[in-house]
């Protein structure tokens, strides 16, 4: 029995090295596994900040292109605001002084008109006036021509009752 027990120790520990040899085998392919997961961890690092700072770099980048564009289109735009000020101050200015001119001639016209007018109203009261001394001379005729007939009638009149003689 002691034989055999040792027989069955011996194998025992035969199988009992056997499985440490295959859990050293184990542990063994679990540090080359931690190891390569180490080593894909560090390049993942190493690839993280590489994009990390190709991430800042073209942000810094897209920064300075939009500051320089900001300052570019605020440079134009005040420039064009320049532009339109002084091209509405001269339009304003071309206002005024077609509006002042426009004004000078309404005037000037204005008091050609009323001196037209002044003239031809005077016209007017003189031929008027001359109208009244013809139409007074025309009365006066038509007086004297009335009288004259009246006259004659009455005289004819008076002749053929006979209250005149034949000369």
């Amino acid at each position: 029995m002691t034989i055999q027990v040792e027989s069955d120790l011996k194998d025992i520990l035969i199988k009992f090295d056997q499985k440490l040899d295959k859990l050293d085998q184990k542990i063994d392919e679990v540090k080359g596994d931690v190891n390569d997961l180490k080593i894909s961890m560090v390049e993942i690092k190493k690839d993280n900040q590489r994009l990390e700072e190709k991430i800042d770099s073209t942000s810094k980048r897209l920064e300075e292109k939009i500051d320089n564009n900001y300052h570019s289109l605020e440079e134009k735009i005040n420039t064009t605001s320049l532009r339109l000020e002084e091209k509405i101050d001269t339009t304003e200015e071309k206002i005024d002084s077609t509006s002042k001119r426009l004004e000078e001639k309404i005037d000037s016209t204005s008091k050609r008109l009323e001196e037209k007018i002044d003239s031809n109203a005077q016209n007017l009261t003189d031929n008027i006036q001359n109208l009244g001394k013809r139409v007074d001379n025309a009365e006066f005729i038509n007086r004297g021509i009335f009288v004259g007939l009246i006259l004659t009638i009455l005289g004819g009149f008076a002749k053929f009752l006979g209250l005149i003689g034949n000369p």
